[in-house]
């Protein structure tokens, strides 16, 4: 139980809202987190500690419109430590059991590599050591590994999930008359929450509610040349090329929209192991036009039924553009057509896909955001914008931050986002400490914090995420621009003709540290990272 002052706050259908408050100087911060994925649960997670220590109320609300029971699917994802490391780093008990359940069921991976189509090896690189780890995992296992340690804060009164179609949040209350919070709108019926709110993190997908009612109206769009598909390999940007402008309403649409990225992904578990295709190292292969692409990695996970033996699988991904594949609605059609455009490629691909159960490959259109989303400041005033009238509130409202897809959904060549959204979960945290320990005296009572410093810390971590996201987007562009040489182009002709044959003469010496290189830069860190925090490196 936490130390404090216990506080019970206005009716709220039918139910008085307690909560403690160990400040004396009022309300603390009260976090409503929206989405109960990879996203929503890692911000949890990271921020229970600060319930704990008195400086945010608990507990912390995810609203899961889905269902308790879902668990994810049975596909590989890939976690980079620079989504584990704060895990590894805490001493907390949660997060501690986390790790160890990530690492239970995941096999991290180590020997990778680049190849053409005809199977000529273009280069191979080691992961671990001085570079950086990839954790590779089921889905489900991820989720269940993430709800594990979620138990844990609960049993605490840390963190309340709270699932089903009642808590499916609609939207965010609009007429609140308090200054620096709201209530949710749940439900078909549009039902309050049983608290009001002063900060609300959105993490709840691509498609998120609260960035498609919200975002756009007032934010400023920052834009860095050159990440918005390159001319040519080394048509790379400087660094401070930025343009600014200001959206308004009128440009709600443009903020919030998606992108196709003009290939669709198809992804299977082959039930083999790399032994059985004397596949050891892990590999993608770029080939030319179509965006064609393929790649498999190895996964191990525990045997349900002899938790002492894993049972082995080879993840494959697979790009293609084509509009025949993309509208056969039968799976085993759908396979053999897939089969038939890869033929003429190296193996173990076609034994891959062939070991794959047709109705378990799954296709999904590969599509992203155009922009970033920024933090939401002033509730009130879009608010005002949108129903084209006041409010009853003179303060601000709620904040609002977007985690994971809601922030931005990337291109899903490089598969980072899983480790986009729990690395920016991490950073909420690190943003929220720097608010709420500042110590620092504010007017803004009954609350026990400085919304306005919040707010500013808000914009900061903001713009430092802009970093590693520019980062990723620049690295998707080169990786696009020189592993799918275009035919007929000159671009093309450069890639396929002199950069490819190039780099198979390239000593493995000289190029290794190149590729090396383009993974760290992909993922936001210095060249001089030298080593990875997660236990089993």
């Amino acid at each position: 139980m936490f130390s404090g002052t216990l506080v019970v706050r206005r009716i709220r259908n039918g139910w008085p809202s307690r909560y403690f408050s160990t400040t004396k100087g009022g309300e603390s911060l009260r976090i409503a987190i929206v989405g109960g994925g990879v996203a929503g649960l890692s911000s949890a997670l990271h921020l229970a500690p600060l319930v704990a220590s008195g400086h945010i109320e608990g507990p912390i609300d995810i609203f899961d419109g889905g269902s308790s029971s879902q668990t994810g699917r049975e596909i590989g994802v890939g976690i980079w430590s620079t989504a584990m490391d704060p895990f590894v780093e805490s001493k907390e008990e949660s997060h501690q059991l986390l790790i160890d359940e990530l690492e239970k069921n995941g096999s991290y991976l180590r020997d990778v590599g680049y190849r053409t189509p005809k199977g000529h090896w273009l280069a191979k690189s080691r992961l671990g050591g001085s570079q950086p780890d990839l954790l590779f995992i089921r889905e489900m296992d991820l989720l269940g590994s993430l709800r594990k340690a979620l138990d844990v804060e609960q049993a605490k009164n840390t963190i309340r999930l709270l699932s089903g179609p009642d808590y499916k949040v609609k939207s965010i209350a609009e007429d609140s008359p308090e200054p620096w919070s709201a209530t949710l709108k749940l439900g078909d019926k549009s039902v309050d929450s049983e608290r009001d709110y002063h900060l609300v993190i959105a993490a709840d997908g691509m498609n998120s509610t609260i960035r498609q009612k919200y975002g756009g109206h007032l934010c400023e769009r920052s834009r860095l040349m050159g990440t918005n598909a390159l001319k040519g390999p080394l048509d790379l940007p400087q660094h401070g090329e930025l343009v600014k402008e200001n959206w308004h309403t009128t440009g709600h649409v443009v903020a919030t929209e998606t992108q196709d990225r003009e290939y669709t992904v198809f992804r299977g578990n082959a039930n083999v192991s790399g032994m059985d295709v004397d596949l050891e190292t892990s590999f993608q292969t770029w080939g030319e036009g179509q965006s064609m692409r393929f790649a498999t990695v190895p996964m191990s996970y525990p045997d349900p039924d002899n938790p002492d033996k894993r049972e082995e699988r080879d993840v494959w991904f697979i790009t293609i553009e084509n509009k025949e594949i993309n509208s056969e609605s039968d799976p085993v059609k759908r396979k053999e057509l897939l089969l038939e455009e890869f033929k003429g490629w190296h193996e173990p691909i076609g034994t891959l896909v062939r070991a794959t159960p047709a109705d378990e490959i799954l296709m999904e259109r590969a599509l992203a955001h155009r922009h970033s989303m920024s933090p939401l400041a002033n509730f009130n005033e879009i608010v005002t914008r949108i129903l084209g009238k006041a409010v009853p509130s003179r303060g601000n409202g709620p904040a609002i931050i977007f985690i994971g897809d809601a922030f931005m959904c990337v291109d899903p060549i490089l598969a980072q986002g899983f480790t986009v959204g729990m690395e920016g979960a991490a950073a909420l945290k690190t943003c929220l400490e720097s608010s709420l320990l500042s110590g620092s005296d504010h007017p803004y009572q009954p609350l026990a914090f400085d919304p306005i410093l919040l707010r500013q810390e808000l914009k900061e971590r903001h713009d430092n995420r802009l970093h590693r996201l520019i980062c990723l987007l620049r690295a998707t562009e080169m990786v696009q621009a020189l592993g799918q040489p275009m035919t007929g182009t000159l671009a093309g002709f450069i890639s396929r003709d002199v950069i490819r044959p190039l780099m198979r003469l390239t000593p493995g010496f000289i190029k290794t540290p190149i590729f090396n290189a383009v993974a760290k830069y992909s993922l936001g860190l210095p060249q001089s990272f030298d080593g990875n925090k997660s236990r089993n490196s």
